[in-house]
């Protein structure tokens, strides 16, 4: 995710207008300052595999090219859409007083929840309310790959309702499934209420009730999001075409947290996105 976000800051950060542009993608659409928070709103992120990307002349970029710049910050694009609004071309420039301005209210935006508006909750329907939870968190994920943030946001919505009103489930009352169900919402809710109900899902691990595993990746997810290194290497974003262990704290003693917390060895996790881990273990 922090990779997403990356790239939107690099790729999506835009100029209302540029006197010395020499190159205009023909028949394109270049999106307004308006239009690129909305779209930072939504969530709504480019495919860069499929993106053409050129200087101001025009001239064709490879990705490889432009993951690789230095300074990052110094530089920006302008964003042109086809008639269906998908973004085609980007180009790329130094970035302006403007662009550096623009690219907070775009994190801004990015970053912007709506306030959850709590719904009525029939507390001795909790089973069926976190099975249904749980199969439309997963059955997005599985069947197409195509994530809805809007259902995210409803099943969000659903869970918090539930806590507010019902109080934390335990086992005694739904199965691992359901319970299961309150922690994969909040691994893909926003971070402002995930760390607001961090400590009510901590406490609920520490009565049984959740595994600590779900608690460590549900921490890990708060610290990549904040920008900060993670502690259990739980977290891996994507790169280009190539998947990478994101910044993890530490690494040298990785195994013994791990450990701890109910995980195997990190280079036996990493495995599965090709990922190799030779830090040498302190024990």
């Amino acid at each position: 995710m922090r990779y997403q976000i990356y790239v939107y800051s690099l790729f999506i950060m835009f100029l209302s207008s540029c006197k010395d542009k020499t190159y205009e993608p023909e028949g394109l659409t270049k999106l307004s300052d308006t239009e690129l928070i909305e779209r930072a709103k939504q969530k709504k992120f480019p495919d860069s595999e499929t993106l053409v990307f050129r200087n101001e002349k025009g001239e064709l970029l490879s990705l490889d090219s432009i993951q690789k710049i230095q300074n990052p910050d110094e530089w920006a694009t302008d964003s042109y859409v086809d008639k269906n609004g998908t973004v085609k071309e980007l180009i790329l420039r130094r970035a302006t007083a403007h662009d550096k301005e623009l690219r907070e209210k775009i994190k801004e935006a990015f970053e912007y929840q709506p306030p959850i508006e709590l719904v009525d909750i029939d507390c001795e329907q909790k089973q069926e309310i976190l099975q249904k939870v749980f199969e439309s968190d997963q059955s997005m994920r599985t069947e197409d790959g195509t994530i809805n943030p809007e259902t995210d946001f409803q099943n969000l919505t659903t869970v918090i309702s539930l806590l507010e009103k019902c109080g934390m489930p335990t086992l005694s009352e739904v199965d691992d499934i359901q319970m299961s169900a309150i922690w994969v919402v909040f691994q893909h809710g926003d971070n402002v209420n995930r760390k607001k109900y961090l400590p009510l899902l901590e406490q609920s691990a520490k009565n049984g009730d959740l595994a600590a595993t779900q608690i460590a990746m549900l921490k890990d997810r708060t610290m990549m999001m904040d920008g900060e290194p993670q502690i259990y290497g739980t977290q891996v974003t994507k790169e280009g075409n190539e998947w990478v262990l994101y910044e993890l704290s530490n690494p040298e003693t990785v195994n013994k947290r791990r450990a701890e917390m109910g995980f195997g060895p990190l280079q036996d996790y990493l495995k599965r996105w090709d990922i190799e881990f030779n830090v040498e273990q302190i024990e």
